[in-house]
């Protein structure tokens, strides 16, 4: 993700799915687990797609920080 807002609807959508999940296995009488388990580990995966992407993004940027510094002068 490049961006704020793109960062807020992944993870909002994550949340969506995964609490829409939830409400059908509380709340349905049949099928509830039809429904509610595909909703919950959609939510889930989107979620830990975003948190992933942000810790790898997170790295690359500190591996670009350590490998930008001018090398030492030699006398």
């Amino acid at each position: 993700m490049s961006s704020a807002t793109g960062l807020i609807l992944s993870y909002a959508i994550g949340i969506i799915f995964a609490v829409g999940g939830l409400l059908f296995m509380l709340l349905l009488d049949e099928r509830r687990f039809l429904f509610g388990v595909p909703y919950l580990v959609l939510g889930l995966v989107l979620i830990g797609g975003v948190r992933a992407s942000q810790r790898r993004r997170g790295r690359r940027e500190a591996d670009g920080a350590e490998g930008d510094d001018p090398p030492a002068p030699s006398a």
